[in-house]
């Protein structure tokens, strides 16, 4: 697509070998996390005192209340003695963005991912932990199927759909279209793609007030108010369920689309980052989405964007807390479709934009071409949305896919072609 890069998750099969004889298929385990839990409690039964040491964190199936305490407890646990193995086990609650990061900040910290599923089944998994965690290559993420096959992130190049040209103007499907972070620089322009050329009315909500909009966004928010099918705007914290239930039930046309915007940035390093501070990301993100999504209807649903990040996918220094709020952001909206049967559901992992957005506003677009990264300007951005919502319904099709600016992005993984990968010993 003209003036931006699309990309896909696509998982590579590797191989994994059997043990040597002799060699290592052990570590002295140091565990982080629930010491209940079935795999933590395998692991420390299958430690060794003679073994190289390493820290396991180990986690459930979604993120919980104290899992961000447990991850930077690993973190600290892994860097304490100059850098040990550091290996994230977990069944879906995510966290590897934030070990990445860290590993960035600290190159002494070697860390792997293991996504294992839900029910972990036979004597040998520690055994067989040891061997991937050992192979893998550093901050790699492997996920591990039911049936023991084993994979690994590959990306591949992928083409939007086409949105349609209707005949005689814009198509008018009614509606609204509830847009989160709506009166930031991209919730703005989304609402006024979604209003011009879907027909949507927009509902922008958000926690700014628009008597406190700086003039250019109160001018954009005045002409999208002025222009059919008009706009309208709530104010709520959309983490807060009584809050956003209360403005929501004023909006008298079904809800047909949702686009999330909502979130904050701000970044750090992973070092000196406190469970709290990496909560406060994630609430609007992760939490945000499910609030909303409880709040509406679900059967009258069509469209789910959710704009997330490509540091949920890629390390950037400072950026830990903010990649592993997209994380999350990611894995919510992709647990969620399970409810919405007639709806689209796509997450958005854009690189970050030029000539609107966070970035753009603290004049970081200039930096990140200097470090090779390859921003996605707007126009070509807002084309991309339109297409976003061309995607296919249903759970099975929901998806996520990252979106950097025109030409190569230096900080992100290449495309590969098919093939089996690199075998773990």
């Amino acid at each position: 697509m003209s003036g931006a890069a699309v990309r896909a998750f696509r998982p590579v099969t590797i191989a994994v070998d059997p043990p040597r004889a002799g060699g290592p298929a052990a570590f002295r385990w140091d565990v982080a996390g629930d010491p209940r839990d079935p795999l933590a409690v395998a692991l420390r039964h299958a430690s060794r005192r003679d073994a190289e040491p390493a820290v396991a964190v180990v986690l459930g199936t979604a993120h919980r209340s104290g899992d961000s305490a447990v991850l930077l407890e690993g973190i600290a646990r892994a860097g304490a003695s100059g850098g040990r193995r550091l290996v994230l086990l977990h069944r879906g609650a995510g966290g590897g963005s934030l070990l990445r990061s860290a590993a960035l900040e600290s190159p002494g910290l070697r860390v792997a991912v293991l996504e294992l599923p839900v029910r972990d089944a036979g004597p040998g998994l520690p055994a067989r932990i040891a061997r991937l965690a050992r192979g893998a290559a550093p901050g790699a993420e492997l996920r591990v199927a039911g049936d023991g096959t084993v994979t690994r992130t590959g990306w591949r190049a992928v083409t939007l759909p086409e949105p349609p040209v209707p005949p005689g103007g814009p198509a008018r499907p009614g509606g609204a279209a509830l847009i989160t972070g709506g009166l930031g620089g991209l919730g703005l322009r989304a609402a006024a793609v979604l209003s011009a050329v879907r027909g949507y009315r927009p509902v922008l909500l958000d926690t700014t007030a628009p008597g406190e909009l700086p003039p250019r966004a109160a001018a954009l928010l005045c002409r999208l108010c002025d222009a059919p099918p008009g706009a309208d705007v709530l104010t709520a914290d959309v983490t807060d369920h009584r809050a956003v239930a209360r403005v929501l039930g004023r909006v008298p046309l079904p809800v047909r689309a949702v686009v999330h915007c909502a979130g904050v940035v701000a970044g750090g390093p992973v070092a000196d980052a406190r469970a709290r501070d990496l909560d406060a990301l994630a609430a609007p993100k992760a939490d945000g989405l499910g609030t909303v999504l409880d709040v509406l209807d679900p059967g009258a649903l069509r469209h789910l964007v959710v704009f997330g990040s490509v540091t949920a996918r890629v390390a950037h220094r400072q950026l830990g807390g903010y990649g592993l709020a997209n994380e999350l952001l990611r894995r919510e909206a992709l647990r969620r479709a399970a409810a919405l049967p007639r709806c689209a559901t796509v997450v958005a992992e854009w690189s970050l934009w030029s000539g609107a957005g966070r970035a753009h506003e603290m004049g970081a677009v200039g930096q990140a071409r200097r470090m090779g990264m390859a921003p996605v300007p707007l126009a070509p951005g807002m084309a991309a949305l339109l297409r976003l919502l061309r995607w296919p319904a249903g759970a099975r099709a929901a998806g996520a896919v990252v979106l950097t600016g025109p030409g190569e992005d230096a900080t992100f993984p290449p495309e590969e072609a098919d093939g089996r990968g690199n075998s773990p010993t």
